[in-house]
């Protein structure tokens, strides 16, 4: 039994005092306009943020302190309302909850990450190298390209953090996922799936012909195009476009032939990072479903060059894709900041275009910090009316489609 399981009779009898919930099952007619969502952006209100301490404090002086809620480290926003915390954890023992990138113990604190996974009843996670770190930098203003890479350096960082992931797997007991079906074997609190994934097509030096490889040798299945370096393939949200036909950039035509040989072999193209332009090339060149695993939709309340725009998500969403919602510090502050951001996706994408994507453990100021707060998510979720079956798509079964429709279709 995990620790929440010892202190769940007491946490369930406890109820926030005037507090009136509303218990609709649908996405609610009534939901909050864009300006009203994100008026949390900037500032939290007084009446509603509440912080590690005295949520702890309050709770521990009933006698109701709960692991989950104890392990919280960010500024919540909203009061968990254990009824509804209860519903949470019954839907994510029951279906999968995944998170389609994320980068969890980077930088060597695997053990304690994939822990939080099993108390938050995460069933797998994306593990994304990231291709281009070595020629990165990170800056006040932002991250950089530092340098070139050296001859045999992009596929070097590759292998070394490719045999890391496998290292992790086998001595943290992880199963790898090679397949939709070895999701099954996840769900309910057993030890988390790994999803080998790779940020950035660098290591690739423009050969699709190394496709083959990082699928059957190294049990690759999501790669992002393109990261923060601008490569070989495509353009990036945050460089000058290259490619293309217009100032939204495009894919090289190495780019056309990596994303077309992606789909060949089955394996899922991530395009956030990607310049819009990008994006629609690779639509039409393989017809395929898309993912854009960490992101979120622009809109007049704030924007930033790694959003994208509604046009963008709703053209992914209509070809059988899924957008990941990012849990940035870009124009977000509390967890609650990342409820919203979850509300205004599904209102461009639809809920069965909508997915988690919380680049864990290499986000900026992120509003979700441990996979410990995911059931304080779907809590929040159920009680503001997102409806049970929207939460178990959002938390893994549109992935699970997007996935299991791309590994059907490989023909090779």
């Amino acid at each position: 039994m995990t620790n929440y399981g010892r202190y769940k009779h007491r946490l369930i009898s406890w109820r926030v005092r005037g507090d009136e919930r509303q218990r609709g099952v649908d996405l609610p007619a009534h939901r909050p306009t864009h300006a009203e969502l994100f008026e949390r952006t900037h500032h939290v209100r007084e009446d509603t943020a509440i912080h590690r301490r005295a949520l702890i404090t309050g709770l521990a002086g009933a006698g109701l302190a709960s692991p989950i809620l104890a392990a919280e480290p960010d500024p919540l926003g909203f009061r968990p309302d254990p009824a509804f915390l209860e519903k949470a954890m019954a839907l994510l023992k029951t279906h999968a909850a995944i998170d389609t990138h994320a980068h969890p113990g980077l930088g060597g604190s695997e053990a304690k990450t994939v822990a939080d996974m099993r108390e938050g009843l995460l069933a797998a996670s994306s593990f994304a190298a990231v291709a281009d770190r070595s020629v990165l930098r990170a800056t006040p203003t932002g991250i950089v390209v530092d340098h070139a890479f050296a001859a045999g350096e992009a596929a070097a960082a590759y292998r070394s953090q490719i045999d890391r992931l496998h290292h992790v797997a086998a001595d943290l007991g992880l199963p790898i996922i090679r397949t939709p079906a070895d999701l099954d074997t996840c769900a309910g609190g057993k030890p988390p799936g790994m999803i080998v994934s790779v940020e950035g097509g660098d290591f690739l030096e423009g050969d699709a012909s190394r496709l083959r490889a990082a699928r059957d040798a190294d049990d690759v299945r999501i790669i992002t195009v393109v990261h923060y370096r601008p490569n070989e393939l495509a353009d990036n949200q945050t460089s000058p476009a290259r490619f293309g036909r217009t100032a939204e950039g495009g894919l090289s035509p190495a780019g056309v032939a990596v994303v077309r040989e992606m789909a060949r072999l089955g394996l899922v193209i991530d395009v956030a990072h990607a310049a819009e332009g990008a994006v629609r090339a690779a639509m039409a060149e393989t017809g395929a479903p898309l993912l854009c695993s960490h992101t979120h939709v622009k809109t007049p309340a704030y924007d930033h060059p790694r959003f994208i725009t509604k046009e963008t998500a709703r053209a992914i969403a209509a070809a059988g894709g899924v957008v990941g919602s990012w849990p940035s510090g870009f124009g977000g502050v509390t967890l609650n900041d990342f409820v919203d951001r979850i509300f205004v996706l599904t209102e461009v994408v639809g809920p069965d275009h909508a997915a988690l994507g919380t680049d864990m453990d290499a986000n900026f100021r992120p509003t979700m910090s441990s996979y410990r707060q995911l059931p304080l998510v779907v809590s929040e979720l159920l009680r503001r009316g997102y409806g049970e079956a929207n939460v178990a798509g959002l938390v893994g079964g549109n992935f699970r489609r997007l996935f299991d429709t791309v590994w059907r279709s490989r023909r090779a």
